[in-house]
């Protein structure tokens, strides 16, 4: 990522803050006393299968469950320092791939076909290559192996971001567990980005948001900020979203064709 785009996520001018886990900024959440409870398996989250039959849908069920299930924690490694972020696992032609936010390769050094990133459910930890990024939209995808204890989502894009729609993402916040979020859609953001009424913070960026019938509107990417006497002010209510229309489909889909070739040569 280039100099510029840091700037242009990160400074008070251009009214976004990047939602990316900078070192230390996890440190943050680790206060005395906090207790993060994991919802993972409370009862209001019945089965896919279970919601499909119901007589009466239960869209917010699906989009929640959607979310969360297929929800995991991103790490790319810079020797000593460690970024974080979050994630989604799709079944996407035959294998998996895991779509995230390009910015947590900030320090630089993100190579098509090469650079690898760490993947972690709350039971296993998997290592996936980089098959597409565009720095400008802010998206990152990652061809990765199979992960049991997920749920892949369906790689299906949202063609349309009505206003006022309801959404749902999931992440992993700071040194949180796995936390779901509600969402609207609220209209044009920065740049090409959409504008989502909900909450991040860091450690929220790459999370993916899904709409009410569990299609995928895209990637948390930043957040809104203010001008403060002392500096900027955080305006979390409003959060930056890169929409999946905006991945080049048929990049993606030759790359991860030919890396998985790669992968099988000789073997």
């Amino acid at each position: 990522m280039s100099f510029f785009k840091q700037f242009a996520i990160f400074a008070t001018m251009f009214s976004t803050l990047s939602c990316g886990s900078l070192p230390g900024l996890d440190d943050l959440a680790d206060q005395p006393g906090e207790i993060v409870e994991d919802l993972n398996n409370l009862d209001f989250l019945p089965s896919l299968e279970e919601a499909n039959k119901s007589q009466v849908r239960d869209f917010t069920t699906i989009a929640a469950r959607t979310s969360r299930n297929a929800a995991v924690r991103v790490e790319v490694n810079y020797g000593p320092t460690k970024i974080r972020g979050s994630g989604t696992y799709f079944k996407y032609r035959d294998g998996h791939i895991v779509i995230t936010a390009a910015h947590l390769y900030a320090f630089g050094g993100a190579k098509v076909m090469e650079s690898k990133a760490n993947f972690v459910s709350p039971e296993q930890e998997v290592v996936g290559v980089l098959v597409y990024i565009d720095e400008a939209a802010d998206i990152a995808i990652f061809d990765v192996p199979k992960i049991p204890s997920r749920e892949p989502a369906i790689f299906y894009p949202a063609e349309n971001f009505p206003i006022g729609q309801k959404t749902y993402y999931s992440g992993f916040p700071g040194s949180n567990n796995l936390l779901t979020f509600s969402g609207t859609i609220a209209g044009k953001g920065y740049k090409s980005d959409l504008a989502m009424h909900s909450f991040a913070w860091g450690g929220s960026s790459g999370s993916g948001v899904f709409n009410m019938q569990g299609r995928y509107v895209g990637v948390v990417v930043s957040i809104m900020v203010g001008r403060a006497p002392n500096g900027p002010q955080l305006a979390g209510s409003v959060v930056y979203v890169a929409p999946a229309t905006l991945i080049d489909q048929k990049v993606l889909k030759q790359n991860v064709k030919l890396v998985r070739k790669m992968k099988n040569a000789g073997f």
